[in-house]
């Protein structure tokens, strides 16, 4: 049984291993940046079973052998942290994680005091306002913010990618997280740690008119308190559009038993839903991250009339001890379940105890009608492995932008977490490299693509509704 979910390493990684606040930081002296990144090196080689999945192993040993050349003088945990991060973000791996502190939530790791005080949506290089943090701020919903503290946004916007994490060269994830945690991340990369950040210097235009101010900075509990009112915590439901048409919403694959029953809602809705001769079903899967694996081979089975595999093979690193284990957090059982890896005859070390290797039957009673799933990049993981293997058995119509996963699958399931030993930084490694049963599809780099894109711009984040679904209900309408 494998959750996959980036909740569940976060939360791992955060809650469980203690990490120290950042506060004021110490500067580290040359040898103890290179003994930490000697270790960060070493252990994603050693375990990483994707680390040249995207990437060639020359141009990996180029990134690690640069970062090399820039520890010859003292450095703090934030700018240690500046220079590792981006290569790990080139392994093309959304499950790798690099977790400097506990200061705060997930992302917001330095200068939580005083972050940047509005709500932005960004896109295609462009940053526009949402809404702010700080009440006395009258800059109107969208107007566009064209520079911070002298820094051009487009700049500001490529730096950040570089830094965020997706599976391959996704970029959907990429502004999925940016948009989410801008604030953070501005923070994290662009303000300097010990330094005063009180305010921030803007320039902006709005209805062809430019301008500039400095705005006042805010704190993480602000931002927590307005961002927290956007979040709905229901994580699935199925309500009746008409009589022809069904809208099933999955936010999270992830199991909440006690609330929430994902296997009874599933038996409970299909059985309705084949009771009422619904003949069109909208699949809304947008915002789900992913979660427990055997979910997504579990709905699928409602929704095909045929046998089908969902996952081809299960890959890891090597069979071996590895060599960090001193400094490492490792699965309940790491040596037991070492001594369950088998190798194929390409050498291939494999894990094979995971039901989804399988053929999948389908439900006694399957949905037969039309499918239209709305995807964005949200999509990630379990969710995109289910978009995958749907997309490869043609039964569903796809609606909205790519999804933030790999259509080849990802590495994730059990992990690593590597402390290391004088920064104090936590290094999360996926464990197994997941392939999905598919073949054939152009994009082997990519998500999956919508066959019918429609990607938010400022003014449809501002206006009330829902322009994908509406889109979709017209589809069928029309039909």
């Amino acid at each position: 049984m494998k959750s996959k979910t980036l909740l569940q390493l976060v939360f791992f990684m955060i809650q469980f291993l203690c990490v120290p606040i950042v506060g004021a930081q110490n500067a580290y002296n040359p040898m103890e940046l290179k003994e930490d990144f000697q270790l960060f090196r070493t252990a994603l080689e050693e375990a990483h079973p994707g680390i040249y999945r995207y990437e060639t192993k020359s141009s990996m040993d180029g990134s690690f052998e640069a970062i090399e050349k820039q520890l010859h003088q003292p450095l703090n945990q934030q700018e240690f942290y500046k220079i590792l991060n981006p290569v790990l973000a080139k392994i093309g791996c959304g499950h790798t994680k690099l977790i400097p502190s506990e200061d705060n939530g997930f992302m917001y790791y330095y200068n939580t005091d005083t972050l940047f005080p509005l709500k932005l949506f960004l896109y295609k290089n462009k940053a526009y306002v949402r809404y702010s943090y700080d009440t006395d701020n009258k800059l109107e919903p969208g107007t566009e913010i064209t520079s911070i503290n002298g820094i051009d946004m487009e700049e500001i916007i490529q730096g950040l990618l570089n830094n965020l994490f997706s599976d391959g060269h996704n970029q959907t994830f990429k502004y999925y997280e940016l948009n989410r945690y801008f604030n953070a991340l501005f923070s994290n990369f662009y303000l300097d740690e010990g330094k005063s950040h009180h305010e921030f210097n803007i320039t902006y235009k709005h209805h062809g008119r430019k301008g500039s101010m400095a705005l006042p900075s805010v704190s993480y509990q602000k931002v927590l308190e307005h961002d927290a009112a956007e979040q709905n915590s229901t994580p699935y439901q199925l309500e009746f559009k008409n009589a022809k048409t069904a809208l099933m919403t999955i936010r999270t694959f992830w199991p909440d038993g006690e609330k929430y029953n994902f296997e009874a809602f599933l038996k409970e809705s299909f059985a309705e839903i084949n009771d009422k001769n619904i003949e069109n079903l909208i699949l809304d899967l947008r915002g789900n991250e992913g979660g427990k694996d055997a979910f997504g081979s579990l709905l699928l089975s409602y929704l095909v009339n045929v046998d089908f595999r969902y996952y081809d093979k299960l890959v890891v690193a090597t069979n071996e001890k590895f060599s960090f284990v001193d400094h490492a957090q490792l699965p309940e059982g790491y040596d037991e379940l070492r001594a369950l890896i088998t190798q194929a005859e390409d050498g291939e070390f494999r894990w094979e105890h995971n039901g989804n290797l399988r053929v999948q039957t389908p439900q006694e009673h399957p949905f037969k009608g039309q499918i239209y799933v709305l995807i964005d990049g949200a999509c990630f993981s379990v969710t995109s492995e289910f978009c995958a293997v749907a997309n490869h058995l043609e039964r569903v119509s796809f609606i909205g932008e790519e999804t933030g996963g790999g259509y080849y699958g990802n590495n994730s399931g059990a992990f690593a977490i590597v402390t290391l030993p004088n920064s104090k930084m936590k290094l999360g490694i996926p464990l197994m490299a997941y392939y999905t049963a598919v073949k054939d599809y152009e994009f082997t780099d990519r998500g999956i693509m919508p066959d019918h894109p429609i990607r938010n711009t400022i003014k449809e984040v501002l206006t009330p509704g829902d322009e994908v679904l509406d889109w979709t209900l017209g589809r069928i309408n029309k039909k």
